[in-house]
Protein backbone atom coordinates (compact mmCIF):
# COMPACT_ATOMS: atom_id res chain seq x y z
CA UNK A 1 0.00 0.00 0.00
CA UNK A 2 1.23 3.52 -1.13
CA UNK A 3 2.23 5.76 2.22
CA UNK A 4 -0.24 9.04 1.95
CA UNK A 5 1.38 12.40 3.14
CA UNK A 6 -0.82 15.34 3.76
CA UNK A 7 0.15 18.92 2.31
CA UNK A 8 -0.96 21.81 1.15
CA UNK A 9 -0.85 22.61 -2.89
CA UNK A 10 -0.21 27.10 -3.01
CA UNK A 11 -0.99 27.86 -6.41
CA UNK A 12 -1.43 31.84 -7.83
CA UNK A 13 -5.31 31.75 -7.45
CA UNK A 14 -5.54 30.27 -3.99
CA UNK A 15 -4.34 26.92 -1.84
CA UNK A 16 -6.08 23.61 -1.26
CA UNK A 17 -4.95 20.67 0.96
CA UNK A 18 -4.00 17.89 -0.76
CA UNK A 19 -2.98 14.07 -0.30
CA UNK A 20 0.48 13.27 -1.34
CA UNK A 21 1.78 9.60 -2.52
CA UNK A 22 4.53 8.43 -4.29
CA UNK A 23 7.35 10.93 -2.94
CA UNK A 24 10.12 10.75 -5.03
CA UNK A 25 13.24 12.73 -5.43
CA UNK A 26 11.56 14.36 -8.97
CA UNK A 27 7.84 14.29 -7.94
CA UNK A 28 5.12 12.62 -6.59
CA UNK A 29 0.95 12.64 -7.25
CA UNK A 30 -1.46 14.53 -5.84
CA UNK A 31 -4.84 14.61 -4.73
CA UNK A 32 -7.27 17.69 -3.73
CA UNK A 33 -8.12 16.46 -0.33
CA UNK A 34 -11.49 18.50 -0.56
CA UNK A 35 -12.30 17.89 -4.10
CA UNK A 36 -10.90 21.42 -4.89
CA UNK A 37 -10.02 21.61 -8.40
CA UNK A 38 -5.87 22.31 -8.59
CA UNK A 39 -5.70 24.60 -11.43
CA UNK A 40 -2.03 26.74 -11.59
CA UNK A 41 0.36 24.62 -13.90
CA UNK A 42 3.12 25.87 -11.62
CA UNK A 43 2.78 26.11 -7.54
CA UNK A 44 4.53 25.45 -4.99
CA UNK A 45 4.13 22.18 -3.01
CA UNK A 46 4.36 21.97 1.17
CA UNK A 47 5.11 18.52 2.80
CA UNK A 48 3.77 19.02 6.26
CA UNK A 49 5.34 22.00 7.48
CA UNK A 50 8.10 21.16 4.96
CA UNK A 51 9.16 23.43 1.65
CA UNK A 52 8.38 25.05 -0.38
CA UNK A 53 8.86 22.85 -3.25
CA UNK A 54 8.41 24.86 -6.51
CA UNK A 55 6.66 22.23 -8.87
CA UNK A 56 4.83 21.83 -12.02
CA UNK A 57 2.11 19.51 -13.11
CA UNK A 58 -0.18 17.45 -15.26
CA UNK A 59 -3.40 15.97 -14.90
CA UNK A 60 -3.39 12.20 -14.64
CA UNK A 61 -6.89 11.97 -14.61
CA UNK A 62 -10.25 14.28 -13.16
CA UNK A 63 -8.76 14.03 -9.67
CA UNK A 64 -5.06 13.23 -9.53
CA UNK A 65 -2.02 15.18 -10.67
CA UNK A 66 1.64 14.08 -11.60
CA UNK A 67 4.04 16.55 -9.92
CA UNK A 68 7.34 17.26 -11.51
CA UNK A 69 9.62 19.21 -8.84
CA UNK A 70 11.92 22.08 -10.39
CA UNK A 71 14.67 20.74 -7.73
CA UNK A 72 14.86 17.19 -6.58
CA UNK A 73 13.93 16.81 -3.14
CA UNK A 74 16.60 16.27 -0.70
CA UNK A 75 17.28 12.36 0.62
CA UNK A 76 17.20 13.34 4.17
CA UNK A 77 13.11 15.15 3.33
CA UNK A 78 12.63 11.34 1.56
CA UNK A 79 14.42 9.34 4.20
CA UNK A 80 11.92 11.50 6.91
CA UNK A 81 8.48 10.62 4.90
CA UNK A 82 9.03 7.51 3.68
CA UNK A 83 10.75 5.55 6.20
Amino acid sequence: MTKILYGEWVGTRGSAPVRISDLADRGCDLEAEDGAELIDEAFTLWIGAVGPFEATATRKDASHLAVRFKEPVDGKILQHFNG
